[in-house]
């Protein structure tokens, strides 16, 4: 892995990049934010998503259900087909609804209130009681959006980038937390709501799973993987000499 220094300075060019790649949309600040459950809930669309998919994603549910319990005792496939076409919706709908039914079943309510007064690392620890609907991503989320810590939600494509980029190692650090902790080492508090943001967006549009598309990426330059697989390219584009 590099060294932290130097680790900190190609994250910093990475986010300028993707940031001139792709602008982000300027979005007013909500008149109140979302009440803890909501952000969870809202957190449980933007896993594995971009902003823009999880906004619309989580509006349709406000849309078309009355409240949160009609969502509770909904199906996980009638929450599903309202969810799409983000992807994974079953398992977003799964996850909703076992948080509704944990929250309903420790509080008799759908209201999370009393945890805005704890310390963060108090109401993160309480966070994670909700085991079938709370990810550690969610725990970041709600740590970075709703209660003004610093925390960096790592999902599956965010982590997809930084280990293409070298950052993160295959199998180091051992946990997902630690692996947290070190990119938030190097990632400033004011810079994580944006970085979050791009890295989901250049994840789905250039730096996909399959076929990414490195010729077009900005950071192809300083990606090893990039690199590796232009340079694959370039030789599989050579005309073979004929005998």
């Amino acid at each position: 892995m590099p060294a932290i220094t130097n680790k900190q300075q190609l994250l910093t060019q990475c986010q300028a990049a993707l940031k001139k790649r792709f602008p982000l949309a300027v979005v007013d600040a909500p008149d109140e934010p979302r009440p803890l459950l909501e952000e969870l809930i809202y957190a449980a669309c933007r896993e594995g998503s971009t902003a823009a998919d999880a906004d619309a994603g989580y509006a349709r549910l406000r849309k078309a259900f009355i409240d949160w319990n009609e969502v509770r005792v909904s199906t996980v496939q009638e929450v599903g087909e309202v969810l799409r076409p983000l992807p994974g919706a079953g398992g977003r709908s799964k996850r909703i609804i076992g948080l509704l039914q944990e929250v309903f079943e420790d509080k008799y309510s759908f209201d999370l209130s009393e945890l805005d007064k704890k310390g963060l690392k108090d109401t993160a620890r309480k966070l994670r009681f909700y085991k079938e609907g709370v990810t550690d991503y969610a725990v970041a989320w709600v740590v970075q959006r709703s209660l003004g810590g610093h925390a960096i939600p790592l999902d599956e494509p965010t982590l997809r980038v930084l280990r293409r980029l070298g950052v993160v190692e295959e199998g180091e650090p051992e946990s997902l937390e630690a692996v947290r902790a070190s990119i938030e080492h190097v990632i400033a508090k004011a810079r994580g709501p944006e970085f979050t943001d791009v890295m989901s967006v250049h994840a789905k549009e250039l730096c996909t799973e399959k076929d990414p598309d490195c010729p077009a990426c900005p950071l192809n330059r300083d990606c090893p993987y990039g690199i590796e697989h232009l340079a694959k390219k370039a030789g599989d584009a050579k005309p073979k000499k004929s005998r």
